[in-house]
């Protein structure tokens, strides 16, 4: 029974050990054929374009939105994101 559960133990560590050798080597190999660089600087979202930067608030719904893809909207001085055209003719109608 001792002996069942050392080659079982075993059979484990040698299983963990080669996984991660493999793991490291598919790796090493991925790393030769698609360097990291300049050419892919983030992940892109499901529209296309890049994910991340500076998030800013809609100011008719809450919604927040990147700031490099929102409508913007410029009054008296001050810039406001829009997620959509309709939030954006929104605001209008409520300013007047």
């Amino acid at each position: 029974m001792l002996r069942l559960v050392g080659i079982l133990l075993t059979a484990v560590v040698l299983i963990t050990l080669l996984r991660t050798v493999i793991g490291v080597v598919m790796k090493m190999v991925g790393g030769l054929f698609n360097p990291p660089g300049p050419s892919s600087p983030g992940p892109k979202s499901a529209s296309g374009f890049r994910a991340g930067g500076e998030l800013k608030r809609d100011p008719v719904c809450g919604t927040f939105v990147p700031a490099a893809t929102s409508l913007k909207k410029t009054l008296g001085g001050q810039t406001l994101y829009f997620c959509s055209q309709a939030c954006c003719d929104r605001h209008g109608k409520r300013e007047q």
